[in-house]
């Protein structure tokens, strides 16, 4: 029998340990990698196996543990330079993808000071490059983009490093044309033009050309546009990628609409929307929770959602920016973590293999002709059939078609207005949703007024809230334009909406930044209720009601000192605001309640899918970067060496349990770190915990004093238990502390109830009820007396 010897073993190992991670099956690979990283006899063994263990590590969460990994490699001897710099790249993507610029740049700096030392240009081309794009994706600043694609054009040369030059050259142009240096740009494109013409390179030939017709569109020349067009359609399409495909389809959307011919622009784009986004939601390379919005994308969504508003289909324009928000749902459960958990190797290898052949026909469904369409889209129906009858068959497959909108707005009540906000791009689309009317404004959204909305957010989640800036914002929202017979507002946030609640918005100009008790709020004027989408909305309008084994579980730790590995800040309220939420709980008899050791990782997965209503009181973190790894701090069952990694129940090991929760409320701070909870990562748990299964959901936004979320909390549930709806109970508490408490909404404002706002039981007979009751059986009483006399 053959063996084999050490070195051909080790690559058999690793090969199986990459088609492993290409599953999704990152647990498997790690515990291959790090056999083979305990068992390296050299250095240099242990450092090829670096990108793959580290990539493990990213994928479940340890974050910690690849960077410990990284520095601990830094610390050996490495005798080849190219090692370090992979490390100090590697730190720099890290540190860029969590958004600690200081640290990236610092890594990044010292990648740049090895390449100089070892006199290698092409890997100091490479850092220009990569800060270039840095300084572009992260601030939008262009001079500094600039100048180091500048730089690594001039170390680079198109006869010895072609294919990184040509990429350079894109880049600088697609900058330019975004700021407008239109000549520029197209002498940029030109130059690209002709190199690729001299390589017969026909992909990035076609790119030159589709970014030459866009430049053409901006300044007007129509007829250079539509000679561009017309060289684009001598070659065969199928070299352009996807992405470009797209930015080609909406040149020419944007053509047929500068025109004259929005119809035919209109008949054009749709088709390509619905590919981006079902490719996007079908995206098993997907590794995060986030969809990344390529710019390509933008264009086509900000161009359609246009058209159809200025041709009177605003229907339409919103049932697309409805659909953008239901992609991030998509990428979640089809992130191949998830998938991972629940289907076989054979299964997902068959899964990858149909997705792979899906995205390839959308990609050719995008330049065929409308006979081709036809016969493509119907392979893709085929063939997504099969797939979606693997991921049925583990309740994966979670797709829900969005009602008409007509049937949206007919289940709004005469008072009831639905804002709905997207973010895309450089623009803030508000949608004004009441019974009879839709209207869709757009609001300029660049960094500067992102930078003021991120402002805002911060100030209200440090306490240093400002009145004026947040009446600022409700001048820019135009929310003094409600109808007046409006009282209720259901809100679909997106981003920073997240961060900064509407009910905490002044009424009126405030005296000053602070003068928080003479200010009226819009709390005090509407009701508010919060969801993710219009089909959570149209969803979760109807009651909900279901058997569970458990009425209430209340989970709470106060002291965390035992906790590896982290710096968390006691919570002494958190036991008091537990216990004191299962006494008030008066309508619930099945109540159990886990504090301090009993708060264990194994009995709330236990307890989650079998109980109505469960609250937690506790610290936790909501990842930004992937909301799979938020996480919420528990005991472990285990001895008192558990490590950090099982302290936290990450979002994701939730997925194998599946919820029966009416209700799930997360009354927690943050893990002390100084950084406030953002946008996405809100809606990031949200999505993960009622992918699981939970109806409803409420969360602090930010962290507040542990006394007045016990408080808040206490009187949310006393509320519950009178039959208050969950929105209802969240707002008469949060007036409550307005005015009870600290006016500042700093410490009124930070919760919020994202879904299923119905009441959790019925609503106590009240005193005048009992008045009434106690009279009629009085005259009932006088009325039997009185025939018992008159018989007599």
């Amino acid at each position: 029998m053959f063996i084999g010897n050490r070195t051909e073993i080790n690559s058999i190992k690793v090969r199986q340990g990459a088609y492993l991670y290409s599953l999704g099956k990152y647990q498997e690979a790690k515990v291959i990698y790090e056999q083979l990283y305990n068992e390296s006899e050299t250095l240099e063994e242990q450092y090829s196996l670096f990108t793959n263990l580290g990539a493990t590590y990213l994928k479940l969460g340890q974050s910690n543990k690849y960077i410990s990994f990284q520095l601990r490699a830094l610390d050996q001897e490495i005798e080849k330079y190219t090692t370090r710099l992979k490390i100090y790249r590697n730190l720099f993507i890290y540190y860029s993808s969590i958004n600690d610029i200081n640290t990236a740049l610092n890594y990044i700096e010292k990648a740049r000071e090895v390449a100089i030392d070892s006199q290698d240009t092409s890997e100091l081309a490479l850092i220009n490059s990569y800060l270039g794009t840095f300084y572009w994706n992260n601030y939008k600043d262009a001079e500094k983009a600039m100048a180091n694609l500048n730089s690594a054009s001039q170390i680079l040369s198109p006869e010895k490093n072609y294919e990184t030059y040509i990429d350079l050259l894109v880049e600088k142009g697609t900058i330019l044309s975004k700021i407008d240096s239109l000549s520029e740009a197209r002498q940029t494109f030109q130059n690209v033009k002709q190199l690729t013409l001299s390589r017969s390179d026909t992909p990035d030939y076609l790119d030159a050309v589709v970014n030459l017709t866009a430049i053409d569109l901006k300044q007007n020349r129509i007829t250079e546009a539509a000679k561009n067009l017309e060289d684009i359609q001598l070659y065969s399409l199928e070299n352009m990628d996807f992405q470009l495909s797209v930015k080609y389809q909406t040149v020419k959307s944007n053509y047929f609409s500068l025109s004259g011919n929005d119809r035919a622009a209109i008949d054009n784009l749709l088709p390509v929307i619905d590919q981006v986004i079902d490719r996007a939601k079908n995206n098993t390379d997907t590794q995060e929770g986030y969809w990344s919005v390529d710019d390509e994308y933008l264009d086509a969504f900000e161009l359609i959602v246009e058209l159809l508003i200025d041709n009177n289909r605003s229907p339409e324009a919103l049932e697309i920016l409805d659909r953008l928000k239901t992609i991030n749902d998509a990428t979640l459960y089809n992130s191949p973590l998830v998938k991972a958990a629940k289907l076989t190797e054979e299964e997902l290898a068959e899964e990858k293999k149909l997705n792979q052949r899906i995205h390839s026909l959308r990609k050719k469904y995008l330049n065929a002709t409308q006979e081709e369409r036809f016969q493509i889209n119907t392979q893709i129906d085929r063939i997504s059939a099969a797939r979606n009858q693997i991921l049925a068959d583990v309740n994966l497959d979670k797709e829900e078609p969005l009602p008409p909108i007509w049937s949206i707005q007919r289940s709004l009540n005469d008072d009831e207005l639905l804002l709905h906000f997207t973010e895309v791009g450089t623009k803030l689309y508000v949608s004004y949703l009441t019974s009879s009317q839709i209207r869709i404004k757009f609001y300029t959204f660049d960094k500067q007024r992102q930078a003021l909305f991120s402002q805002i957010g911060d100030n209200l989640a440090s306490g240093n809230t400002n009145l004026l800036e947040l009446y600022r914002l409700h001048e820019i929202l135009d929310l003094k334009d409600i109808p007046n017979q409006i009282k209720q507002i259901s809100v679909v946030p997106d981003n920073y909406l997240y961060r900064i609640p509407l009910e905490v918005l002044p009424t009126e100009k405030p005296d000053s930044p602070i003068s928080f008790g003479s200010t009226r709020y819009l709390i005090e004027d509407y009701h508010f209720r919060y969801f993710t989408s219009l089909k959570e909305f149209d969803s979760n309008r109807r009651t909900f009601s279901a058997s569970t084994e458990t009425d209430f579980s209340g989970f709470a730790i106060s002291d965390f000192q035992n906790f590896k590995g982290t710096n968390l800040p006691s919570l002494p309220y958190a036991t008091v605001e537990t216990n004191n939420i299962t006494n008030v709980l008066s309508s619930f008899n099945n109540k159990k309640i886990f504090t301090g050791d009993a708060a264990t990782k194994d009995i709330f997965k236990q307890k989650v899918g079998t109980s109505r209503l469960v609250h937690v009181a506790t610290h936790s973190e909501v990842s930004e970067k992937d909301p799979l790894f938020s996480t919420i701090y528990l005991k472990n069952s285990s001895d008192s060496d558990t490590l950090q990694s099982d302290q936290a129940l990450y979002a994701y090991e939730l997925f194998d349990t599946p919820l029966n929760s009416e209700f799930i409320m997360l009354n927690s701070c943050n893990s002390g770190s100084g950084s406030y909870i953002q946008g996405s990562g809100i809606m990031g748990i949200s999505r993960a915990l009622r992918y699981a299964g939970a109806k409803s959901l409420a969360l602090n936004l930010w962290s507040v004093n542990d006394k007045v979320a016990s408080e808040f909390a206490t009187d949310f549930y006393d509320l519950l238990n009178e039959g208050e709806t969950k929105s209802e109970a969240i707002r008469q508490a949060k007036l409550n502390q307005l005015k009870r408490a600290n006016a500042n909404p700093h410490f009124w404002g930070a919760y919020m109830m994202i879904g299923n706002p119905s009441p959790v039981t019925n609503k106590s007979t009240n005193a005048g009820l009992m008045f009434s009751l106690l009279a009629l059986t009085g005259l009932l009483a006088g009325f039997i007396t009185y025939r018992k006399e008159e018989s007599a």
